[in-house]
């Protein structure tokens, strides 16, 4: 999809997922008022924004409401905090106090970033039990996820571009490989719900001997009426590696134990996956079953499209119908088994 970037806002607002008015506080300007982003962070309050000019920075532990503003240069690295594990984020978002954070402008530099060296950034922006999270026009260079929810609803992550994204292969972190995760993992008793993945551009490469799992552009699981619209997804096939590069990757487990909930009311729309190795797979549930297909719109979508053996094929020319629950529309695809799940951090 080749629009005009005043058109693609102009959809957002239909979809009913346009920015927000700008922070109701003052603004706080790094290196002018604090020289680091976590010192301005923590002399924050809800509300406020923090404006980043540019030059290459650590990224902070967010837990207040606020908008963070990224200038032109302005560079997020990876740096001793905040990590997860290991793993050295941008941004990590730890509980449910950052609610309603937004996020703009930044360039998040990952490159290089393997076993051999985990060094540069890993994650671009990682939260916990945040809801209500934009991520919006940013620039994620290699990491090993890009944009990582867990257990959070009402995200919108729009316009955002993510290249060189890669995996951690299990000859050490066995972990990543997603560009755009929105998954339930902690909290079991109820789904994270609208959560919207639009508009954005990821291109990863599956690196050799990456045998365990498979990496996925934009992957969800265990959510209620997950938005995927418009987006550009190219993991092309790496013969020298068992797993496979999928667009869009839909499902209930991951990380060879973890079971969640299915992924109901899925909205997967009008992406372009034909540079990946499958563009759209929808994974059978747990138990071997369509469970992930339960009320799900899946159309539109240009490449491969793989669903589980015995799904529904309907298609109609052009025409997109919402069909009750426990129903699904899907455009024709083949019906194969999926490959091995996703490792994601969290």
């Amino acid at each position: 999809m080749n629009l005009p970037r005043a058109s693609l806002w102009g959809l957002t607002c239909l979809f009913g997922f346009a920015a927000q008015a700008a922070a109701d506080g003052h603004a706080i300007r790094v290196p002018q008022d604090h020289a680091t982003i976590q010192e301005a962070v923590d002399a924050a309050s809800d509300g406020d924004r923090i404006v980043v000019d540019r030059g290459r920075r650590c990224g902070a532990t967010v837990t207040k409401r606020l908008e963070l503003v990224g200038r032109h240069g302005a560079t997020i690295v990876g740096c001793d905090q905040p990590v997860v594990g290991v793993l050295r984020a941008g941004f990590f978002l730890p509980d449910a106090s950052a609610s309603g954070t937004r996020i703009r402008g930044f360039r998040f530099d990952g490159a290089g970033v393997s076993n051999a060296n985990l060094v540069p950034l890993a994650l671009g922006v990682i939260a916990r039990s945040a809801d209500g999270i934009e991520v919006t026009d940013n620039e994620f260079l290699g990491t090993i996820q890009a944009v990582t929810n867990t257990d959070g609803s009402s995200w919108h992550v729009l316009f955002n571009r993510v290249s060189k994204l890669t995996a951690l292969t299990c000859d050490g972190q066995c972990a990543g490989g997603d560009g755009i995760v929105f998954q339930q993992r902690l909290v079991l008793a109820t789904r994270p719900t609208g959560n919207v993945a639009a508009f954005n551009r990821i291109e990863g490469a599956i690196p050799d001997g990456l045998n365990e799992f498979s990496m996925a552009g934009i992957f969800v699981l265990g959510q209620k009426a997950a938005l995927v619209f418009g987006n550009g997804l190219a993991i092309p096939d790496n013969p020298n590696a068992a797993g496979e590069g999928d667009g869009v990757l839909v499902s209930d487990h991951c990380c060879a134990a973890v079971v969640v909930s299915t992924s109901v009311k899925a909205r997967v729309l009008f992406n372009d996956g034909k540079r990946s190795e499958v563009a759209v797979r929808v994974e059978a549930d747990a138990t071997g079953g369509l469970g992930n297909l339960e009320g799900a719109v899946i159309f539109g979508n240009r490449g491969r499209v793989e669903l589980p053996p015995g799904a529904p094929h309907h298609t109609w020319d052009r025409q997109l119908w919402a069909l009750p629950d426990g129903k699904s529309l899907v455009a024709p695809g083949r019906s194969v088994s999926a490959s091995g799940p996703t490792q994601v951090v969290f």
